[in-house]
């Protein structure tokens, strides 16, 4: 088999312009750190790469509307704390009242006191949140829940569905509580034990403030146990607001966790190991080197130099 000399060139010059190549994509990959310079360098790299980017895109919106969520339950904790101390402020005054030891003058003072807390306590009912919603409206979160008729009696006027945020892996997570649930339900039961009526912490407030305005000391003394029927429901409502602050705290964890997992994968599609690639680097570079210097010596070889 003969071997022409323009063949011969013609072989050394693709074998070159290939090292070449490769040289200049290790340098710049290099000098980026990314083993794709283009996306159309490694295109089944690249649609890897774009699809973790959203995966880590998610989870950090997903991060951000959780912390949101977060400010918003110890917004409500709050609440619900100053309104715990009001009602057991009230509580005191129940006991006290409830004996001989006052007179219907101090019982009238006590009354002010009471209407006071009451009205602080219904203000508190129609808090927002940051995003100038009504935290206890449950859906209608432009609607005041808590409004003073002329009576003295407060309805709510939200409803009981609880606003709720569907994270990205469909998971639904409870915003805040409905006024409903957070004014609970007190059952007034006659002497054979039967439930009469159902009321809620605004009417056992009411009813407490008419019995001391009235000297009522048998509506006071009920007070105390509805008072501490609504301190109760407080309570559950705040250790159930604090389960949704650990929820909330755990989902952010393993966000940040798949983040950092899902990083890592990022990492290793498109950064550049410096190390293996500078070896390969300069390994190309002397096997470029070598071909170079062979080429030069065989092109200048001709017939005549192995003739004597």
């Amino acid at each position: 088999m003969k071997i022409s000399t323009s063949q011969y060139f013609t072989t050394m010059n693709n074998l070159m312009s290939e090292q070449h190549a490769k040289i200049s994509k290790l340098q710049a990959q290099l000098s980026v750190g990314k083993k794709n310079v283009t996306p159309s360098t490694d295109v089944k790299a690249t649609t890897a790469s774009l699809k973790l980017s959203e995966v880590i895109s998610g989870q950090q919106d997903d991060i951000a509307n959780l912390q949101s969520v977060n400010a918003g339950y110890r917004e409500e904790e709050a609440t619900m704390m100053a309104m715990t101390d009001m009602i057991m402020r009230m509580q005191d005054i129940s006991i006290s009242a409830a004996s001989d030891t006052y007179s219907s003058t101090d019982l009238a003072i006590f009354a002010v006191e009471v209407e006071s807390y009451m009205d602080d306590i219904r203000g508190l009912g129609n808090s927002k949140d940051s995003n100038g919603h009504f935290m206890f409206s449950g859906t209608k979160a432009t609607t005041m829940p808590f409004t003073k008729q002329a009576d003295g009696t407060v309805i709510y006027n939200g409803n009981q569905t609880e606003p709720k945020l569907e994270l990205d892996s469909g998971y639904k997570l409870p915003l805040s509580i409905s006024g409903n649930k957070l004014s609970g339900v007190i059952e007034r039961k006659n002497l054979a034990g039967v439930v009469t009526s159902r009321v809620d912490m605004f009417k056992v407030m009411q009813d407490f403030v008419t019995g001391l305005k009235a000297d009522d000391r048998t509506a006071v003394g009920k007070a105390i146990n509805e008072l501490r029927t609504v301190q109760n429901n407080l309570a559950i409502n705040i250790v159930d607001n604090g389960l949704r602050q650990n929820l909330v705290n755990q989902r952010e964890e393993i966000a940040e966790g798949k983040i950092i997992i899902y990083r890592g994968l990022l990492s290793d599609a498109q950064d550049v190991d410096y190390a293996t690639a500078i070896t390969q680097l300069s390994s190309d570079m002397l096997a470029l080197e070598a071909a170079q210097s062979t080429f030069a010596k065989v092109s200048q070889l001709s017939l005549f130099s192995f003739l004597r």
